[in-house]
């Protein structure tokens, strides 16, 4: 019997996977020819050094945000990397370097620190191209596959209290980098104060219903309202999505509610609150991850800021400045009876602007003296004056504080002149900007990127009704405010030298600005 030959038919499968075999066999022997798979910034196969990852990629930054990573797939030629990195900005690319900043490397990351936070309102773009790898070998290592890279920064947005027809009493938001206006609070509440949320997601505000006054005193509730606008990390809920959703904190039933700070990270509220049937029983409150209020069980308090690390509360207590743990019925960690308030705390929290009145030195009666105070218990004099310290922000890099100030008049007794000025904290120099014609309830607020500061002048009416009236803290009724832009100089060399700043009436009428994180 003769035995036919064997034979083994080819189905779909085989066909397919000899295919992929003898393609993959084509590219492999391209690759090691020299060959390149490569589009823009996708690879089939990285043949070549590329970008890996740019942490900033298709982002939105904020001032927090100060440094980025390039990592690459390949150790790179160091000096042709930073030769050759550019950042443009997108609608203006032949601006020279809009963002100077330092190089360090680690391995294959290169980290790049800006040195001034991302001014907002604006678009950048990051090229490479022209980079060589760190070749170890015969001949000169491959070209870059070339980078681009697109992020930006918020919209330069504000919110303030309106103060003319149906924005009066109410919850606004100005978006100066789009010309845009929302009013966010509905018509039946009477906003008393605000403070952003550090995301920009939400405002937390105090209010009273616009009905409801009882023997002058401000019945105010604490809530939360919506502004629209993305957080850092771009999640929105719905109730977010939306500008103008309003929600109840924090009711008033049982006690009256006073001042109230916001943590820097947004999960805790501490709010002063007085019992109705017990004057006596004042004290601070604590409202942690949206949950119900608690009282701190610590000392009444006045006066109240919350730390950056948003677990201790500066308070002012008796003669002197207790810091407190945010833990309910926690002991005081450290008692500063030397100062009688506290005004800012630097951008890192490692130190804070604190006032000494003076009241046991008599040497300096009738001043009062600012003082840097930093975590460890040093302190440093930074002026002395015979007027008032009013408030103080620090500029993004922690240099520099903006304070509003005021100078005794000469031969007019118990008047002062309010005046804005810069202090160099490394000098002790202090460099006033702008002279203002009355002090009544001045408001700054200093942008997010340090590159304008908001501030108001409001006109009082001693003739005003009592019933639903907007009052100054001093119970004056408030009739008209103006909103005023600051410019700062580039340049400041001495109260007498350097540029002007640049001044800017804004066309609305309101008071109490603030800069949306």
């Amino acid at each position: 019997m003769k035995l036919s030959k064997l034979s083994f038919p080819l189905y779909p499968i085989d066909r397919t996977s000899i295919m992929v075999v003898f393609t993959l066999m084509v590219m492999i022997l391209l690759v090691l020819l020299g060959g390149d798979f490569c589009s823009e910034n996708r690879c089939l196969i990285p043949t070549g050094p590329r970008v890996r990852g740019f942490t900033w990629k298709n982002q939105t930054i904020n001032a927090k945000d100060r440094a980025f990573l390039l990592e690459f797939s390949r150790p790179m030629d160091r000096d042709t990397v930073e030769e050759n990195l550019k950042i443009k900005l997108t609608d203006q690319p032949d601006v020279d370097n809009p963002l100077p900043g330092k190089i360090s490397w680690i391995g294959r990351r290169m980290a790049y620190t800006l040195n001034d936070p991302a001014p907002y309102g604006n678009s950048y773009t990051l090229e490479l191209t022209g980079a060589k790898e760190n070749f170890q070998g015969q001949r000169e290592g491959d070209t870059i596959i070339p980078f681009t890279g697109a992020f930006r920064t918020p919209d330069r947005i504000f919110g303030y209290i309106g103060l003319e027809r149906e924005e009066r009493g109410r919850l606004v938001l100005y978006n100066l980098t789009q010309q845009e206006k929302k009013i966010l609070t509905p018509n039946d509440l009477i906003v008393t104060e605000f403070e952003p949320y550090a995301g920009g997601e939400s405002i937390l505000f105090s209010a009273t219903e616009r009905q409801q006054t009882k023997d002058g005193v401000l019945e105010q509730k604490l809530y939360k309202v919506s502004t629209g606008l993305s957080k850092r990390d771009g999640q929105k809920t719905d109730s977010e999505a939306v500008p103008g959703r309003v929600e109840l904190v924090l009711d008033n039933e049982e006690y009256r509610n006073l001042k109230f700070d916001l943590s820097e990270d947004g999960k805790t509220i501490v709010v002063q609150r007085v019992n109705r049937d017990d004057p006596q029983d004042l004290g601070l409150w604590i409202i942690q991850n949206n949950g119900k209020a608690k009282p701190l069980e610590n000392q009444p308090g006045g006066v109240f800021k919350i730390a950056p690390d948003s677990q201790t509360i500066a308070s002012t207590q008796g003669e002197g400045i207790a810091l407190l743990s945010l833990e309910p019925g926690a002991e005081p960690l450290e008692f500063l009876a030397q100062f009688g308030m506290v005004l800012t705390f630097s951008p890192d929290g490692s130190s804070a602007v604190m006032v000494d009145f003076n009241k046991n030195n008599p040497d300096k009666l009738y001043t009062r003296s600012l003082y840097l105070v930093n975590n460890q218990g040093g302190k440093e004099l930074i002026l002395d004056t015979q007027g008032s310290v009013i408030s103080c922000e620090f500029a993004p890099g922690g240099e520099q504080l903006y304070c509003l100030l005021t100078n005794l008049i000469e031969d007019v007794e118990y008047v002062e002149q309010p005046y804005i000025a810069i202090i160099d904290l490394e000098e002790k120099e202090e460099i006033p900007l702008i002279t203002l014609p009355d002090y009544q309830d001045i408001h700054i607020s200093l942008a997010p990127d340090g590159l304008g500061l908001l501030f108001d002048q409001i006109t009082t009416d001693p003739d005003a009704e009592e019933e639903h009236t907007l009052k100054t803290n001093a119970g004056e009724a408030i009739a008209s405010g103006q909103l005023w832009l600051l410019i700062p100089p580039d340049q400041l060399l001495s109260e007498n030298e350097g540029q002007p700043p640049e001044l800017e009436e804004l066309p609305f009428v309101g008071f109490s600005p603030q800069w949306i994180p």
